[in-house]
């Protein structure tokens, strides 16, 4: 008997202890660091946000774990998101496919009643339903639009930054207002025209684009880290696009081939230009040369002539100088030096004369007189010399 009572208080205590926990459980609960809670009140069913960790009391509500911040993935990778592809597919202008893959960072309301109106107004059940609802549609939305604004080329090649940068806009701010426009395009491949109908964004008068309405705004909801991993494209597009490249390639190999061969035209006409060049400066040198050469001969020749003219002038006016001189000379003094001069010689031959001849005989027989007749002789010459040099030997008196 007394075991089936110590039996019967075993079982109770571990019920008591039970009960003490569950309603523990109920009347108790944590905010973990990074979420925060929705409550919803077990009697009055009034909402609430609980955004600071730590505990508080439940009292038997109903709570929604919410976290701060996390990571949208649109993705086909299988180490990413729900380990599914979960890629947005979309379709460009020129009817072709694409499946897109990358990821947008989302953070949650900061302030409590922004957290309970994505519950009470906007309805979203948990975060799932509101990635799925809310994050999936305004990211769907606006890669979707961007393709229709160009082809599936121009998003692998030219515009892929465009493309992102449009997206990324729209996501933020809202989809754009567009219109339609149709025109003609050329299909690189096959050289064929068609008629494509694309979207273009509206402007206002400030240029800037027009949204429509952006379904984050006033939820309180963050975007950033936008990233486009991937495009996918179908293995149509993919083949279409690499004959474009190869015939973009050939076209530009082609262009770079006609470039080269205009570049060599021009290098060898440059290089003939120049040749012609050299040849008429070197003949243009030879000219030059020449008729410096030959000026540089006429104005030696003019020197040389000017200097045999001032020669002759000068030789003359000496020459009429010396004559003047020897003039006046000879209207002073009758040329009285010369003639003396003159006279000396004379006497300097008579005496050599005399000297070697003989004048008398060396005996003389008979006669009183004893005259020299060579002094006879000389005397008589000397008068001859004065009168022909018309010298006057006597000093002249003073009147």
């Amino acid at each position: 008997m007394d075991s089936i009572f110590k039996k019967i208080g075993l079982i109770g205590l571990v019920v008591v202890v039970i009960g003490v926990l569950f309603v523990g459980c109920q009347c108790f609960n944590t905010v973990d660091r990074g979420s925060y809670h929705i409550k919803q009140a077990a009697v009055s069913g009034q909402m609430s946000a609980i955004m600071t960790p730590g505990v508080y009391a439940r009292n038997f509500g109903d709570i929604q774990v919410w976290p701060k911040a996390d990571t949208f993935y649109f993705t086909k990778d299988n180490d990413e998101g729900d380990k599914k592809d979960q890629s947005i597919t979309v379709r460009f202008a020129d009817g072709s496919t694409a499946h897109i893959s990358g990821t947008v960072r989302i953070t949650m309301p900061t302030n409590e009643t922004e957290a309970v109106s994505l519950v009470t107004t906007s309805g979203y059940k948990s975060f799932d339903d509101l990635q799925h609802n809310l994050i999936l549609k305004v990211v769907r939305n606006a890669l979707m639009l961007t393709a229709n604004t160009m082809t599936a080329r121009e998003s692998y090649a030219e515009k892929r930054s465009d493309y992102v940068f449009l997206a990324w806009e729209q996501i933020q701010e809202g989809i754009f207002e567009t219109e339609e426009i149709t025109k003609e395009i050329l299909d690189p491949t096959t050289s064929e025209k068609s008629i494509k109908t694309f979207k273009v964004i509206k402007k206002d008068k400030d240029g800037k684009s027009i949204h429509q309405h952006n379904p984050l705004k006033g939820t309180g909801i963050l975007v950033s880290n936008f990233e486009i991993k991937d495009i996918v494209y179908s293995k149509e597009v993919e083949q279409q696009i690499a004959e474009q490249q190869r015939a973009t390639m050939n076209v530009v190999t082609a262009k770079a081939k006609v470039l080269e061969a205009e570049q060599e035209k021009l290098k060898l006409e440059a290089e003939g230009r120049s040749a012609v060049a050299k040849v008429q400066f070197e003949t243009e040198a030879v000219k030059i040369k020449a008729v410096v050469e030959a000026q540089q001969r006429l104005d030696v020749a003019k020197l040389d002539q000017a200097a045999a003219s001032l020669k002759k002038q000068k030789d003359i006016l000496e020459g009429e100088g010396e004559a003047a001189k020897k003039r006046l000379i000879m209207q002073a003094d009758g040329a009285l030096e010369r003639k003396l001069a003159a006279w000396v010689e004379v006497n300097k031959q008579y005496a050599e004369a005399i000297k070697t001849q003989k004048w008398v005989p060396d005996i003389q027989m008979g006669g009183s007189t004893n005259t020299n007749a060579a002094q006879s002789m000389i005397d008589l010459l000397m008068v001859k010399t004065a009168k022909d040099l018309d010298l006057e030997l006597k000093a002249h008196k003073e009147k």
